[in-house]
């Protein structure tokens, strides 16, 4: 019997055969039973009570390895060396950036960039596809090592991830059906139609500024997940105007029944590759590649492939 379990020892002598006995170690101590006979005082006093077991919370042992593994490696750049692989989110709906082919491969700008990249740390790429307004939070919680998607360094994402250097200057736009006759002479004079821009953007930060400052309305603004569908949208004739990304806007008139008839910079910023809050020896690794990268005009031969302004 283990220590704190009672059972019946008939071995003691006593009449009743209700006697219990608690294995407190040596097995003789006898607890207090009403039919004890001889020897026994009349009221004896109960036995200590013993202490607790502390106990620990349950590790599944995959959960232990794992942190073992994060207490033997110093930062997410030797995680990622070691292991051999750089996971790397994206969201795949945003050509010439970012897309996938007919063979099911993701090719773009970023897609070659980040390839490049991976190779000079000797490492290889995992793409994760999604939906551009979960990047940030799956580089914040670790679904993803980094994530590049012409993603723009806005003070909103800031406070949650780090970006590196920007590798491209980002042009914005406004896009209206071919045959409009929609005239914007300044970026606040989107304000008076009905537009769509892609949820999570720095077309929507900007649309949703608008919004917030009282110079149009939110029933004004529909958002979208997937780019191409706002297209549709908008030859359709559910939303006067879209607001978006340069180079995209250009592939969109190459395929739908629309024009560019704004260009702007929303913020003046470009696009950055997100990489997780305090991890200074990644960043530092992504920034100095990306030096290199401008130096050796990789980054201008990318802009020409991808006919990327």
């Amino acid at each position: 019997h283990r220590p704190g379990q009672f059972f019946v020892d008939s071995s003691l002598g006593y009449s009743d055969e209700c006697c219990l006995v608690c294995c407190s170690g040596s097995c003789t101590r006898a607890l207090w039973c009403p039919s004890f006979q001889k020897g026994q005082q009349e009221n004896p006093s109960p036995p200590a009570q013993r202490r607790p077991r502390r106990t620990r919370p349950f590790v599944p042992p995959a959960a232990r390895r794992f942190q073992s593994r994060r207490r033997g490696l110093d930062s997410l750049l030797d995680q990622i060396k070691s292991s051999g692989v750089m996971v790397v989110g994206t969201s795949a709906t945003n050509a010439p950036w970012e897309s996938i082919d007919a063979d099911g491969n993701y090719v773009g700008y970023d897609m070659d960039l980040i390839n490049e990249i991976a190779s000079r740390m000797g490492v290889e790429v995992q793409i994760e596809d999604m939906a551009f307004d979960a990047l940030v939070a799956a580089v914040q919680t670790g679904k993803v090592n980094v994530a590049i998607a012409s993603m723009g360094a806005k003070e909103e994402r800031k406070e949650k991830v780090d970006f590196t250097q920007m590798y491209h200057q980002q042009m914005n736009v406004y896009i209206a059906q071919k045959d409009s006759d929609i005239s914007i002479a300044n970026m606040e004079d989107i304000a008076a139609y009905n537009v769509g821009v892609q949820s999570g953007t720095l077309p929507d930060q900007y649309i949703t500024g608008l919004v917030d400052a009282g110079k149009m309305k939110d029933s004004q603004v529909s958002r979208y997940e997937a780019p191409e569908n706002m297209i549709l949208d908008l030859e359709a004739g559910r939303i006067d105007l879209v607001a978006g990304d340069k180079n995209q806007a250009k592939v969109f008139e190459g395929m739908y029944n629309v024009k560019i008839i704004y260009e702007c910079s929303f913020f003046g910023t470009g696009e950055n590759i997100a990489v997780p809050k305090n991890q200074p020896e990644l960043l530092g690794e992504l920034d100095g590649i990306l030096d290199d990268l401008r130096e050796e005009g990789f980054l201008d031969e990318l802009a020409l492939k991808w006919e990327v302004d």
